[in-house]
């Protein structure tokens, strides 16, 4: 497969992710794996392109770090060594039973744990196979620029449906029972929507400042004023970006509010590296200011109430990241298992209803994978997002410099909502997200000439 049809399917996936429901549960969560894993696999027989950034090696043992301790928690142990290395597991295993077996796994749950494992090599194999594609700076623009167009349409018939007050979540089937009245596009929980348009809000910033020339050398203000005035896809762009803006707003999801302004001033403090002359960098400066305080006088008088009202300060998500430390505590070296959180909160927690998640990707992660994939996971993550980020600041490329600082600031926004949400636990928010980080390196790295690059 050629690389224009592996482009095509990237973009109908990308659009497809979200439709149902973000692939979440029935049908749509296999289908979506797999169609994600044909992906990587027709990109692994494509083409391939050479790639490196700094900390190659240190990322591979890392990863492959993290995978070993993921498989070691399969591994059928002897009682007598399962009792020394997670004594948690045989105690559950016998208040549950009444008896132990004679051998037994370090996750409490292996089917769960094999099928989270089999995920995170879908996501791992995915990852490697962007960065490997023979792909040009165009094609990273026409996915970015697909992604950001599927975010506007799934604002626009979330709008719609606000609008006409359909009762159905989405067209006619599905009653809307969960969270009535906020925004949610095609995905049905507010907040796993809001972390979907907050991943796509500054990449819409991140193409409009390209397109923007802002920072070409050699071009006179008034070049660049009539440049952008005879450019429709700039006014689409900014159009974008606000839709997209006011769609997590309109969301009421509160961190998804905290992110946006967090992210807008993520963005205007990180464009000081995009080595424009200091008169230019102050305009840009104060520009992020204004929109940063026009977005703190919109929102965060109903952020703050939201917050202080709802259920972060009594009981709800503080109980559950409480819990789930408890559940840490008890197995701190190996974790319970991963993917077994729903089925090990109920041995902590004392709700009536069903626990799925502690509502914070650190703390759920943690109870899970244990101390020691825990680290060898955040560390990858930690140094892949600092490659990234040391190759931009080295870059000087005026479109792809803003275009990576929107990546950057996408990053910055998903990690820090995780704080208050399991949005990447919904796969299409996952895909996407790596969709970002990987497509990022393939543009940092694009044609690098880091002493005096040219268009």
């Amino acid at each position: 497969m050629n690389k224009k049809a592996l482009r095509f399917f990237l973009q109908v996936l990308i659009v497809l992710a979200p439709l149902p429901l973000g692939c979440v549960g029935g049908i749509w969560l296999p289908l979506c794996f797999s169609a994600f894993a044909l992906f990587a696999f027709l990109a692994f027989l494509a083409p391939q392109a050479p790639y490196k950034f700094p900390y190659q090696r240190p990322l591979r043992v890392l990863a492959i770090t993290f995978f070993v301790l993921l498989a070691v928690q399969l591994l059928p142990l002897p009682l007598f060594l399962l009792k020394w290395l997670s004594p948690g597991v045989p105690r559950v295993l016998e208040n549950l039973s009444g008896s132990l077996p004679a051998f037994h796994s370090l996750t409490l749950i292996p089917a769960e744990t094999l099928l989270a494992l089999a995920r995170f090599l879908v996501y791992a194999l995915f990852f490697i196979a962007l960065l490997r594609l023979d792909w040009d700076k165009k094609d990273i623009f026409v996915v970015f620029g697909t992604a950001v167009v599927s975010g506007v349409a799934q604002t626009i018939f979330g709008l719609l449906k606000l609008g006409q007050g359909n009762s159905n979540f989405f067209l006619f089937f599905m009653p809307d029972a969960h969270m009535p009245g906020f925004l949610r596009g095609t995905i049905y929980n507010p907040d796993h929507f809001a972390f979907y348009l907050e991943l796509l809000f500054p990449l819409a910033l991140g193409l409009l400042f390209a397109r923007l020339h802002i920072f070409d050398p050699g071009q006179s203000l008034r070049e660049k004023i009539l440049h952008v005035s005879e450019d429709r896809r700039v006014i689409f762009l900014f159009a974008a970006a606000v839709i997209l803006a006011a769609g997590i707003y309109l969301t009421g999801c509160r961190s998804g509010i905290v992110v946006l302004v967090l992210s807008t001033l993520f963005f205007a403090q990180m464009s000081v590296y995009l080595r424009v002359n200091f008169g230019a960098r102050r305009h840009l400066r104060l520009v992020f200011i204004l929109a940063t305080l026009l977005a703190v006088f919109v929102g965060v008088q109903s952020t703050l109430d939201k917050f202080l009202t709802g259920n972060y300060i009594q009981g709800g998500r503080v109980d559950y990241w409480a819990n789930a430390m408890a559940m840490f505590r008890d197995f701190p070296v190996f974790g319970t298992g991963l993917g077994t959180f729903k089925y090990a909160y109920f041995l902590y927690g004392k709700e009536t209803g069903w626990v799925s998640h502690a509502h914070n990707e650190y703390v759920e992660s943690l109870s899970e994978m244990g101390v020691l994939a825990f680290a060898a996971f955040f560390a990858l993550l930690a140094v892949l997002f600092f490659s990234l980020l040391r190759m931009w600041i080295a870059r000087r490329h005026p479109e792809i410099k803003p275009v990576v600082l929107g990546v950057l600031t996408a990053l910055f926004a998903a990690f820090f909502h995780s704080l208050f949400d399991f949005s990447l636990r919904i796969p299409a928010n996952a895909f996407l997200f790596i969709t970002l980080f990987a497509l990022g390196f393939k543009l940092v790295t694009h044609k690098r000439e880091f002493a005096d690059e040219k268009k």
